[in-house]
């Protein structure tokens, strides 16, 4: 026999050795590890149901393919592009702000104050704004903890906070939820489009009613689309009647997540607006009055309503009707 007879017939006696002792191997093996057998994983990682001594959600799951999903995005683009979203955001606000400034009057202002929003309305405005900021913070730390927070203040302190952080946040929700289905019910009439609206893409300011173009499109968009969003994704993460598949709580986190990134994102622009963006807003929610010359050039629409006694002082709202025609007050 020649030397590469021998070692051809070598080489095929050591592949039929260890074809014959393979499945001897993963025989014996599944005697003393059970489980432990490249067909068992591959079923388990199909997302194959089996029997387990776990009665819950994931009762006869070894691998759930919804959590994995999950964890892929958490751990993936979601932390990188949320952190850079979160600091872009305000960060394109200063530089915007830094270049043009605030929006100022044309004219000089009156003296003649003019309400504009309800002592209730502004109760219930700084009731959303107040669980919108607890919101906001409680449920970026918690997602954001273990990459960013947890390296500030070590993990002991963090998993303490983090447990704050999950209580505050379940119990500011629905409170959050009513104030915002109240504020939605309260505004909704003025944020109706008018044909002067579209007037917006020109140039200028066009006129416009209680409420211009800008605010109308964070109401619809911002408050009443992502908020129900948010509510209902939040409400399938909360309430126990959806929690019978993980592959339903990923997406609804998911959504959820997503959700409160764009929202924070839209508040950041109505945030500026309504203090640093346009000189006079922080006052009509703040003292709920603006100067005539403020409600002319910004609203003049609702200002010529306000003159010819159409509305009311403080408002039109639905739910509180106007109990006298409009009085200019002169301030002190």
């Amino acid at each position: 026999m020649t030397a590469s007879a021998r070692w051809l017939f070598l080489l095929l006696a050591l592949f039929c050795a260890s074809a014959w002792a393979e499945p001897n191997a993963e025989a014996a093996r599944e005697q003393s590890q059970p489980g432990n057998n490249q067909p068992f994983w591959l079923d388990a990682q199909a997302g194959r149901v089996g029997i387990t001594n776990a009665q819950n959600i994931d009762a006869g799951v070894l691998i759930n393919t919804g959590g994995e999903l999950w964890r892929r995005l958490h751990e993936g683009p979601f932390p990188f592009w949320g952190a850079i979203w979160l600091a872009g955001v305000p960060a394109a606000i200063l530089a915007f702000w830094l270049v043009f400034g605030p929006i100022r009057l044309h004219g000089a202002e009156s003296g003649r104050m003019v309400r504009r929003f309800a002592a209730w309305e502004r109760a219930l405005h700084w009731t959303v704004a107040i669980c919108f900021i607890l919101l906001a913070l409680t449920g970026f730390t918690l997602f954001f903890g273990k990459y960013y927070v947890e390296a500030l203040l070590t993990y002991p302190v963090y998993s303490w906070v983090a447990k704050v952080a999950v209580s505050l946040h379940n119990f500011t929700a629905p409170v959050f939820t009513v104030a915002m289905v109240s504020l939605f019910l309260a505004f909704v009439k003025r944020n109706l489009w008018r044909a002067y609206d579209g007037g917006f893409l020109g140039g200028g300011e066009p006129p416009s009613g209680f409420f211009n173009a800008g605010e109308k499109i964070w109401f619809w968009f911002g408050v009443t689309a992502l908020g129900l969003i948010m509510v209902c994704s939040g409400a399938v993460l909360l309430l126990p009647v959806y929690n019978q598949t993980r592959d339903v709580l990923a997406v609804a986190d998911i959504v959820h997540l997503t959700g409160a990134l764009l929202f924070v994102g839209m508040a950041f622009g109505h945030i500026y607006i309504g203090t640093l963006g346009m000189r006079g807003a922080y006052r009509a929610m703040r003292e709920g009055v603006v100067d005539e010359t403020w409600a002319k050039e910004h609203h003049s629409s609702w200002y010529q309503d306000l003159k010819a006694g159409r509305v009311g002082e403080a408002s039109d709202a639905p739910l509180i009707p106007s109990a006298r025609p409009v009085v200019w007050r002169q301030t002190d």
